[in-house]
């Protein structure tokens, strides 16, 4: 290298230290004839103080492009007594789609505690004589375990043979203490035969979905090729393929189609010859008989006699008549913190549901204990009989004594899915800054949360980006509603807490999510300038 070539790269190295870290006041000012997409990168990656981060989130979201949609954005410190740092429409309501999980994990964590763990058992009123009988038949009885696999089936069967039990008269029955309904009302119709809105039964097995594949014929013309992972599983459904394979060069255009509560899937459209196989799964519609066809299927497998049919399920109430106070087969699962973090790092809804009843079920235990901690609101019969709704009410009064106003959230389910959840960023903002500074169950909420370029929802992004590592956040992703909330760390600052709310946007989910990105990513290069 010559002379002049390196003193040019000094001097060049210098001037990038001058305007990156010497003086962020004068970097920003600096980005004025910059265009906008330049403008954008060169905000995000470069130190900034405080008093120009309002400034420098307005050159991101006051654009064109977003001219017609609605951006909140909230930041403040993680303080004792906070410092509201950025307020972009932070007291409006958004649709808050995945970050609803924020809400549920805390009150599930707060009310159940990290240790909490279901129990799913065998149940009967007597033990097995002495020739292996249970003359009072076998009760399933789950509690919406919603980690519970065919191999814990299988587990529990095992437990029941090594009791001595051979066979089972009487019947089978099911029971459960959940009440209530399993689907929301404010779904969308076309998302129910979707795996991410599985129903939200107690008698949850393998996520209540079955999973498929989609893969071109060798043949062009011919219909695609599909697949179920277990073949047994879904010996019951009818596929009905009008697809075709196309040629390398067309479009990919597949839809699966599962009418609401039956067990048929229509494909149609085409897939190219040289496409990779499409992966997809499908809700199945119910739940509990699949759940007793299974633990009927594991019993005869296990060479244990049981009667030609099943009896239909039980509530709790007929317990009462029909003691069944007999465990004779116990299933736990991990504890509550393991079911948190599969929750919000991969934003699971069918696990975010049933946490919700869960809690739910603690409330309604909780109802008439003189020593509670929650504040006293009006209930209805119907609240106080089903499990999802007591789970709301327990979270509204947990809200309500954390001293965020309940006009500054609507929530209509645990998962996010349904488009009537709503919210402020300053209340988001405000309860991820109660749940950090919450002695017993803060670190185990932190935990859950997915990290900027390293794992869930957030592995694929940050990742070529000084802040990786540096943000534990929440996605949320529906079709005109994106989000991202939690907690940013600046080496040069401390931490910061945030909400990012885009509605209505009409532009790729990807360019908002790139935008929401750049925000984020200036809140781990802020300084202290004064």
């Amino acid at each position: 290298m010559s002379g002049f070539a390196l003193k040019k790269l000094i001097f060049t190295a210098i001037s990038l230290l001058t305007i990156c870290a010497a003086n962020p006041k004068d970097a920003y000012a600096n980005n004025a004839s910059l265009t906008q997409k330049d403008n954008i990168n060169q905000v995000a990656n470069q130190a900034i103080c405080t008093e120009q981060l309002p400034k420098a989130i307005a050159q991101i979201v006051k654009t064109p492009a977003y001219q017609r949609s609605r951006i909140g954005v909230f930041v403040q410190t993680n303080q004792p007594q906070p410092r509201v740092l950025a307020d972009f429409d932070g007291d409006r309501l958004f649709m808050i789609a995945s970050n609803t999980k924020l809400f549920t994990t805390a009150i599930a964590l707060h009310t159940l505690g990290a240790n909490y763990r279901f129990t799913t058992k065998l149940r009967s009123a007597s033990r097995p004589n002495a020739q292996g009988e249970l003359v009072d038949g076998l009760w399933i009885e789950a509690k919406g375990d919603p980690s519970f696999k065919q191999s814990d089936l299988q587990n529990l069967v095992k437990q029941l043979k090594d009791q001595g039990v051979k066979r089972i008269q009487s019947g089978i029955w099911a029971t459960t203490s959940r009440r209530g309904g399993e689907i929301a009302g404010s779904w969308e119709w076309q998302d129910l035969q979707e795996y991410y809105a599985a129903i939200a039964s107690p008698f949850t097995i393998n996520e209540n979905s079955l999973d498929w594949q989609i893969s071109p014929n060798q043949q062009v013309g011919k219909p695609a090729i599909f697949t179920w992972q277990d073949p047994e599983l879904a010996k019951e459904w009818q596929v009905e393929n009008q697809s075709i394979t196309v040629q390398a060069d067309a479009a990919f255009d597949l839809q699966v189609i599962r009418p609401y509560g039956k067990k048929k899937i229509t494909i149609t459209g085409q897939i190219p010859e040289d496409a990779p196989p499409e992966l997809g799964a499908v809700a199945i519609p119910n739940p509990e008989v699949r759940f007793l066809e299974l633990l009927r299927q594991e019993l005869i497998a296990q060479g244990i006699a049981i009667p030609a049919e099943l009896s239909r399920s039980k509530n709790n109430s007929v317990l009462a008549s029909t003691p069944a106070n007999q465990d004779l087969a116990v299933h736990q699962s991990a504890p509550l913190l393991e079911l948190v973090i599969a929750t919000n790092k991969s934003s699971n809804n069918l696990y975010a549901e049933l946490l919700l009843r869960a809690v739910g079920d603690r409330y309604r235990q909780t109802l008439n204990t003189a020593n509670n901690n929650y504040i006293t609101i009006s209930k209805d019969k119907h609240h106080e009989e089903d499990s999802d709704s007591n789970g709301m009410i327990a979270m509204q009064q947990y809200l309500q004594s954390q001293n965020i106003d309940p006009d500054d959230i609507a929530l209509a389910d645990g998962s996010g899915l349904s488009r009537h959840n709503l919210a402020t960023p300053r209340a988001i903002a405000k309860l991820l800054h109660v749940i950090a500074n919450d002695k017993m169950v803060g670190k185990y909420f932190r935990q859950s949360l997915p990290i900027a370029g390293v794992d869930g929802t957030l592995t694929r992004r940050f990742s070529n980006s000084d802040a990786k590592g540096l943000l534990q956040a929440k996605t949320g992703t529906l079709t005109g509603a994106i989000a991202l909330s939690g907690y940013a760390q600046s080496p040069k600052y401390g931490e910061v807490i945030f909400s990012i709310m885009v509605n209505n946007a009409h532009l790729p989910n990807r360019k908002i999510q790139q935008d929401i990105d750049a925000i984020a990513t200036l809140l781990t290069r802020l300084h202290s300038c004064n």
